[in-house]
């Protein structure tokens, strides 16, 4: 009567590791990309909260019409931002659009988020 070995083969094994690197690979690569899309989420959010309160500010200026164009920095979320605004005229001469885009101080030329909104002449 032969014994009968237990366990696993060489190859068996070599597959098994081979399996487990690919996966341990792909587990790697998708945290990966779910760390970069929340940063750039956080970013997003940022940036348009900054433009909201820049929009904000303008809509309660006194001044008619509002400043063609306007820029300044601010700090948020421990970060250095960017922001410019400009006026536009609309049909209505009551009307301005007004846009303002935020970007990252570090990278000013690439528009992180982009707000507009309409103000109207107030009747003081």
């Amino acid at each position: 009567m032969a014994d009968k070995q237990r366990g696993f083969t060489l190859l068996e094994l070599l597959v098994a590791m081979a399996i487990l690197a690919m996966t341990g690979v792909t587990l790697m690569r998708v945290s990966s990309e779910h760390i970069r899309s929340v940063s750039y989420l956080e970013e997003l959010s940022v940036a348009a909260m900054i433009a909201e309160n820049q929009l904000q500010l303008v809509r309660l200026e006194t001044r008619w019409p509002p400043k063609a164009k306007a820029e300044g920095q601010v700090e948020m979320a421990k970060r250095k931002w960017k922001w410019r605004q400009e006026t536009l005229e609309t049909d209505d001469p009551n009307f301005r659009m007004v846009r303002v885009k935020v970007s990252t101080e570090d990278n000013p030329d690439q528009v992180v988020s982009t707000l507009t909104t309409f103000v109207g002449r107030r009747d003081d």
